[in-house]
């Protein structure tokens, strides 16, 4: 109480203290609004005052003095009266500091236990519901009272009161179980409900505030549980994590057995007994919540309640076609029809006629088939096996029709149905079906299969019909299916040679125009048709393989009128050849020192190296003749490129053979004896595509190869091979010289030849000279002992052969 006359003292030094608090308000104390200071500046203020020791008459006098109304006093009492309450929720306010939901929780329960699970446990119908991540029955602590709360010691209580009157109490209830309300004392409410204590404390009001009283009040009061207190329950039997836990008091059975992981394997899930002062007041069903989501199962604890959670007495396992599998318990009174609804019922392709049933003995094992109808009436025993099966993977009545109908697919065998009325159900035949044959395949009584054929146009007719049976497939076929597919090729010198489908009354004309026309080299004169011989005539054995036709077309594709009556069959080719004359526009290329260097029609068949070089007019002055070289173009085909490629595989030697590839290779030519003797064998005649160079005068000699310094010289004209060797610094160590070879500038090349007396090539303007590098020696000195062992071996062994026939 004395803390409680002090706190006048509090509104005055808030509003009167020296700069340290003015800082804080307005100058004018009648305009401070207490309820929007912060908790920080009320806890300030306190310990302000503290500090100063004022009396209770120095502050009010003082803080009527300076105009406070008695509202701002009541106001600032019931501010500092809930820090007083609640001295370590004194938080500034920047709301990132004010309490949370998870403050609470942390602030009064006990983490939940870490679990190590087998993997038995986790099939336990009911483990995910006290494990579960999403599912955490956490308490609730931030929701309204309900009215059958227990009030006890350490709940906090709020009195609000307004009208004539107005003031506030924060109150908490002490260890004698009452809260006292200034002026009117004591008022015992541990033990009550929350709705019995509201009316007492409102009736006890009444003593201190009249207008609360009568027919027609002006004073009401409101009461609300501020804090809710912490309470300890006690969890043990067979459970995953016993011990004693620490809950809010408006916490049930399910958040206590959510903190200790729930039942363990032995433990029971449908006897949970809540025990209280001695007494089992409640037995707990958790079937009940999960199956039946009653909430009344899940009971509010109060301090020292215990939960007890004994051995289970049945359980059994369910697997198969169910759409909760696992381990569930029942108790003495439910049967199977009971664990069938526990399980979520059947799956989509279960067999529900029968279950299966394994069971343990005294002895061993044994195997119970339950029917559908015995469900209600089966009783379960501890550890059986229960497995629910598919259904059968085939149709009761289904039938099947394919091919040339409108609607293929599977249709259901109605009684009595007959082929006619399923070709009806498939809203009838294609125009192209093929009349004439159609076949049932259908399984016989003992699963063979058998053929069934029947004429379509006598059922179509009505003259005949076929009763169907289950499993029953149909087969309709189009007259397209029953022939090889028709076409007529087009070949030779037409914009789109193609193989086309045929057409009835497809004349050579129309082949052709689809073909896009001719090409410009086509020959009209001659275009060949040929013909598989006729069914008749391949029934004979003669020499004759095809029937030959030839017709004489015009670029606009007419024809005469005999041969406009010609009609295509299937299976015919036409052939266009090309005009015997036609050649195609080839062209060759000189560069170099000529006069009128650049690109060349080849005139005929004939032209030669002599006439291309006239045409461009000669050679001009400076023109290396000797120097000249041809490259030639040509195009290997696909099978000569990978034959090339299979012989480089399996001779690695020929790996630098790769250039062989290329569409290009030099032609060796003597350009000077070509213009001095024209139309000579050497004269050699132009291909389209080649190229012939002929370069400036050149004055170096390369050298390169194993030699010492690699290098290009000055051309001398009396100079030798070995001067220009021994002027690059001579031979290396590894040098064939014996197969030094010279490459002259217009491609052809000269060896080293001859032993005792060596003919070494003449050197010119521009030739290389290249020294190659001796090949790799193989060691072959282990291989020369084995051979002389062996001798020394083989000589042993005679010589004792030798002697002992002596």
């Amino acid at each position: 109480m004395r803390n409680y006359y002090l706190l006048p003292l509090l509104i005055l030094f808030f509003l009167f203290s020296e700069q340290k608090v003015i800082a804080q308000v307005p100058a004018n104390p009648a305009s401070v609004d207490v309820n929007n200071l912060s908790d920080s500046q009320i806890q300030k203020i306190m310990q302000e005052i503290q500090s100063r020791g004022l009396t209770q008459d120095q502050a009010i006098a003082m803080a009527k003095a300076q105009g406070a109304s008695q509202t701002q006093i009541d106001q600032l009492i019931a501010r500092i009266q809930q820090q007083q309450m609640n001295p370590s929720d004194t938080l500034s306010t920047n709301k990132d500091n004010f309490p949370t939901a998870n403050d609470n929780k942390k602030a009064y329960t006990s983490p939940k236990a870490r679990l190590e699970v087998s993997e038995k446990l986790k099939k336990i119908f009911g483990y995910q519901l006290f494990n579960s991540q999403n599912l955490s029955f956490e308490p609730a602590v931030n929701i309204p009272i309900p009215r059958d709360y227990i009030l006890g010691i350490s709940d906090q209580l709020s009195i609000n009161v307004w009208g004539a009157s107005q003031t506030k109490y924060q109150l908490t209830i002490d260890k004698s179980g009452a809260i006292t309300i200034p002026d009117v004392g004591p008022v015992y409410l541990a033990g009550l409900s929350f709705e019995k204590g509201q009316s007492l404390i409102k009736n006890r009001l009444m003593a201190i505030y009249s207008g609360m009283a009568g027919e027609f009040p002006n004073t009401w009061a409101e009461v609300s549980l501020g804090a809710v207190r912490s309470i300890k329950i006690n969890v043990i039997g067979e459970i995953n994590a016993p011990g004693t836990y620490t809950l809010p008091s408006t916490a049930s059975a399910f958040n206590a057995l959510y903190l200790s992981g729930g039942p363990n394997e032995n433990g029971s899930f449908r006897e949970i007994r809540l025990i209280r002062d001695g007494v089992t007041i409640k037995t707990i069903d958790v079937y009940d919540f999960l199956i039946n989501a009653d909430p009344t199962a899940n009971v509010q604890l109060r301090e020292q309640d215990i939960l007890f959670v004994p051995n289970y007495k049945t359980r059994v396992e369910i697997a198969g076609e169910i759409k909760r599998k696992g381990i569930f318990e029942i108790k003495s009174t439910e049967t199977m029809s009971d664990l069938i609804r526990f399980a979520g019922g059947f799956g989509d392709k279960a067999y529900t006629h029968a279950l299966t049933v394994i069971r343990n003995n005294d002895r061993e094992r044994e195997v119970r088939t339950v029917a559908d109808t015995d469900y209600s009436k089966f009783a379960l025993q501890n550890g059986d096996s229960i497995r629910a099966d598919s259904i059968l993977n085939r149709f009761s009545n289904r039938v099947a029709i394919k091919g040339a109908v409108f609607h293929p697919g599977n249709y259901e065998l109605t009684p009595g149905m007959k082929l006619s009325d399923l070709i009806k159900k498939a809203d009838g035949l294609h125009e192209d079906a093929f009349m004439n044959r159609g076949l049932i395949s259908r399984i016989k009584e003992d699963n063979s299969p058998e053929n069934i054929s029947f004429d379509l146009n006598e059922v179509m007719q009505g003259s005949t019909d076929i009763l169907l049976h289950k499993e029953d497939k149909v087969l309709i076929n189009s007259i397209f299916q029953m022939r090889e597919k028709r076409t007529v090729n087009i070949l030779g010198e037409v914009m789109k040679p193609d193989s086309l489908e045929y057409q009835d009354n497809m004349t050579l004309g129309d082949l052709i125009f689809k073909a896009g026309g001719f090409r410009e080299e086509a020959d009209l004169s001659v275009v060949e048709v040929t013909r598989r011989l006729s069914y008749e005539q391949a029934a004979k054995v003669t020499d004759k393989m095809n029937e030959i036709f030839q017709f004489t077309l015009t670029r606009d594709l007419k024809l005469s009128p005999t041969d406009a009556a010609f009609k295509l069959m299937p299976f015919d080719e036409v052939y266009v050849r090309r005009a015997p004359g036609y050649r195609n526009q080839g062209t060759i290329q000189i560069t170099g020192e000529v006069i009128y260097a650049g690109t060349y029609a080849i005139s005929d068949k004939n032209e030669k190296i002599s006439h291309i070089i006239r045409r461009a007019g000669g050679l001009i002055p400076g023109a290396f003749i000797s120097g000249a070289t041809l490259t030639r173009t040509y195009k290997l085909s696909e099978a000569e490129i990978e034959k090339k490629k299979q012989l480089m595989k399996r001779d690695t030697t020929l790996k630098d053979s790769l250039v062989t590839l290329k569409n290009t290779y030099p032609v060796g030519i003597e350009l000077e004896k070509i213009l001095a003797n024209p139309g000579s064998s050497i004269d050699l005649l132009l291909q389209p595509g080649d190229v012939i160079n002929v370069p400036r005068e050149m004055q170096t000699v390369k050298v390169s190869g194993n030699v010492m310094n690699p290098l290009a010289l000055t051309y001398e004209k009396k100079r030798t091979l070995g001067s220009y060797i021994d002027q690059a610094g001579g031979y290396d160590d590894r040098a064939k010289r014996s197969r030094t070879y010279v490459i002259y500038p217009n491609g052809t090349t000269a060896s080293t030849r001859g032993f005792i007396f060596r003919k070494v090539p003449r050197i010119s303007p521009g030739a290389e000279i290249i020294v190659p590098k001796k090949p790799e020696r193989t060691d072959n000195t282990m291989k020369w002992i084995s051979i002389a062992s062996a001798l020394g071996t083989m000589a042993t062994a005679v010589a004792t052969l030798v002697i002992v026939t002596r």
